[in-house]
């Protein structure tokens, strides 16, 4: 009895200390749909997300989960700014996302995902950095950085400063990628499938860190991965990801009261359970002569249907136009625009 009571008090304690703290993150009814070559969506497309409202305040860490291909990365991808939407569907500290540049600029709010890459000219776009340059002058390039923390995160991330990006693991390069994004204080973070190469003890040392920064900064953390090791207690809450809709939002405390599984577990309880309605869904579909899906907009067949192809305008190879009406250019591959 002691024990549950004390729980009960934790979680009344943080709920009335997440009511009074600053709502860092707000995204209200958000509709998301990746545009066509005008710049619109194709026409008939559904949205890939569609009606995901969240908030979250200071000291916060969302854990976010769902299945491959549930819209994650999109939602954090917008949230960090990389994709314009209406300037009241996403709030970060009261501002948009999209349209205040500032928030990234100064660090307030940070992203990090991905393999750490860069467009090379002439060479070709999304090449992995490995250029002959040292650890040790990457960071102490990053200007205006507190040397304490600099320190800190080299440390966590038992970083060797003598390494040669060329020379080095993918492992190694992630442990940079995600030093290099934190040198400045954040607000903000948004991490995307970002500990996938580290090893065990790397990974819970960077974890122990981050939970420091919100207890210690009031920092707000949203964290997209498949990874559960050592996360039991690390989140305050969960959120839970179905094609492209929002299926739960909830406190950690109120997650483990419906289920007595691990965080592990209770995921992939969720997950299975989303399998099954999903195969269920296009049985039923292709019994009743439907496609297994209701539309294509990336050009691949589904279920027999003839896919609507969609084009950037060229044809491959030639500068001739293949937008109906169009002829601005002559046929041959060396045309030029006629004036």
């Amino acid at each position: 009895m002691g024990s549950k009571n004390t729980d009960g008090d934790q979680s009344n304690a943080a709920a009335a200390a997440a009511s009074t703290a600053a709502l860092m993150v707000e995204i209200r009814n958000l509709s998301f749909t990746y545009p066509g070559i005008d710049g619109h969506p194709p026409r008939g497309s559904k949205p890939l997300i569609d009606g995901f409202s969240l908030k979250l305040h200071a000291g916060e860490r969302c854990l976010l989960v769902g299945s491959n291909g549930a819209g994650k990365t999109t939602i954090l991808k917008i949230l960090g700014g990389k994709h314009m939407v209406d300037r009241d569907m996403v709030r970060v500290m009261g501002r948009s996302a999209f349209h205040d540049t500032a928030l990234t600029s100064s660090g307030d709010l940070s992203y990090l995902g991905g393999e750490w890459r860069r467009d090379v000219a002439f060479a070709g776009f999304e090449v992995t950095i490995q250029m002959d340059i040292s650890a040790e002058k990457m960071i102490n390039g990053v200007p205006g950085v507190d040397h304490e923390r600099r320190d800190e995160l080299i440390k966590v991330l038992d970083i060797d400063l003598s390494w040669r990006m060329h020379k080095s693991s993918d492992g190694q390069r992630r442990r940079l990628q995600i030093c290099m994004g934190l040198l400045k204080p954040f607000k903000v973070l948004l991490l995307d499938e970002i500990t996938v190469d580290l090893d065990v003890l790397v990974r819970a040392n960077l974890l122990k860190y981050l939970k420091k920064e919100c207890e210690t900064r009031g920092a707000t953390i949203i964290y997209a991965t498949h990874i559960f090791d050592g996360l039991n207690d690390w989140p305050s809450h969960i959120v839970y990801v179905a094609h492209g809709k929002l299926q739960l939002a909830s406190p950690l405390v109120k997650v483990k009261e419906m289920s007595h599984l691990s965080l592990m577990r209770t995921v992939e309880s969720w997950l299975r359970r989303e399998r099954d309605e999903d195969r269920k869904l296009r049985k039923e579909r292709h019994n009743n002569g439907l496609p297994e899906r209701e539309n294509s907009i990336d050009g691949t067949r589904v279920a027999g249907v003839p896919a609507r192809m969609l084009n950037n305008g060229w044809a491959s190879g030639r500068l001739q136009s293949t937008v109906a009406g169009e002829e601005n250019f002559y046929l041959s591959s060396n045309s030029v625009l006629r004036q």
